[in-house]
């Protein structure tokens, strides 16, 4: 016999992810389309000592997120050294279309 009870409450959960995902899919598509040319980079530094810990960088459909995994790493080296000194820089640009 089936539960259509817990069948429901799964798709409860369920639903929400893969929209999730089917969206994050969708922003990089549209990246890479529509702005191929669009680069970023992000730094992930010690404010302190001014020594970059990290780099995250990329064009068109690559910095999809690349900010927030950016912040991520930065969060993640603060709480497993304990050292607050840590901050992101970004900074984004246009590359030259490439010739053929």
């Amino acid at each position: 016999m089936v539960n259509f009870g817990r069948m429901k409450k799964n798709l409860f959960y369920v639903i929400p992810i893969f929209s999730i995902l089917l969206l994050s899919s969708c922003a990089a598509m549209f990246n890479g389309a529509v702005l191929p040319n669009q680069c970023k980079r992000c730094a992930v530094y010690n404010t302190m000592t001014s020594d970059t810990l990290e780099i995250f960088d990329g064009c068109g459909s690559e910095n999809t997120r690349l900010e927030e995994n950016a912040k991520i790493s930065a969060f993640d080296y603060m709480k497993s050294t304990g050292n607050c000194n840590i901050d992101v820089y970004c900074k984004s640009w246009k590359k030259a279309p490439e010739e053929e």
